[in-house]
């Protein structure tokens, strides 16, 4: 009896470490060559290609804005935002990071946030050399993107004109095992992402969370149609294999202008994350929208409003 136990035992145990290499994951369709009206793609020097969105500044020219969205977010991010900043004088570009968005999702990427910090630098170097204005940048950076707008900071200071964090996950970094990805765990993990993950009902319960809020139909689409492109899912899976935050602690600049805008109601990278900030590094001005979520530059009405006063203290 007890033979007949092991045996099924081992059978199932071999069925389940077996199994998942036979479950299809990936995604069929490929990434459009124009996503946006205004997309512009860029590839750095070692072939990484970047997709943007960009708004030249309309009016009384002010400066440049870089937008770098958060964890399963791309460009999309911004549709609130981007255009306001324009209109009030900003050249403003929206960047999918490597794995999201519309942006490579080649396998085997560094996705530290020290590398994205060199291909940001690089796409912004390019733009420059075809644009007037030669000088310093406003880095935006919502929630994992925070992280790397510090880490170009710690690169490339002098082109820094200022810092602005929403909601931004700098406090804490991400225990790593990335030897269990090539395990079966790591296939299963691919299948759980692309059925259970990226599934609308429960994407739409991600968003519900974030925003503290009820999204709309539209909102979930314009987060998943980029997900579901080829490569996705294995390009997040090397995403996690190599993610490395720099911390706020790690902040070399002391002197670049720092403007926190936060969600009062934000669970995901809750507001005490901004009392951490406050007491480690000189905050030159900060913002609670109080009914706000986690993803506060989406949906408080007033946000344009307030970055751009904080920007024009820099």
């Amino acid at each position: 009896m007890l033979k007949k136990i092991l045996k099924g035992f081992l059978i199932f145990l071999l069925v389940i470490l077996i199994l998942p290499y036979f479950i299809p994951f990936d995604y069929t369709t490929s990434i459009p060559s124009k996503p946006y009206e205004n997309s512009v793609f860029f590839t750095t020097s070692d072939g990484v290609v970047l997709h943007t969105q960009q708004w030249p500044a309309q009016g009384d020219y002010l400066g440049k804005i870089l937008l770098i969205h958060g964890l399963g977010a791309s460009t999309f991010t911004y549709r609130n935002n981007a255009e306001a900043l324009s209109a009030a004088g900003y050249d403003v570009i929206a960047v999918d990071l490597p794995a999201f968005g519309y942006s490579s999702k080649a396998r085997d990427l560094v996705h530290s946030q020290v590398q994205r910090a060199i291909y940001l630098w690089e796409l912004l170097d390019d733009y420059d050399s075809s644009h007037t204005d030669q000088g310093s940048w406003h880095l935006v950076g919502h929630s994992m993107g925070a992280s790397t707008v510090l880490a170009m900071a710690n690169q490339v200071p002098l082109k820094v004109r200022s810092m602005t964090l929403i909601d931004g996950a700098v406090t804490g970094n991400n225990p790593s095992m990335p030897w269990i990805f090539d395990t079966p765990v790591g296939q299963w993990l691919k299948v759980a992402l692309r059925y259970y993950v990226l599934n609308p009902s429960q994407f739409k319960s991600f968003l519900k969370s974030a925003y503290n809020q009820e999204p709309t139909e539209a909102d979930v689409l314009g987060y998943m149609t980029p997900l579901k492109t080829k490569g996705t899912i294995s390009a997040l899976i090397d995403f996690v294999k190599t993610a490395d935050n720099v911390l706020i602690t790690e902040l070399v600049p002391k002197n670049i202008p720092l403007f926190l805008l936060w969600g009062g109601q934000d669970t995901w990278v809750p507001k005490t994350d901004m009392d951490i900030i406050k007491d480690t590094v000189t905050v030159t001005d900060s913002h609670v929208f109080p009914n706000a979520g986690h993803c506060s530059h989406e949906t408080a009405s007033d946000f344009n409003e307030v970055l751009l006063a904080m920007l024009a203290k820099s």
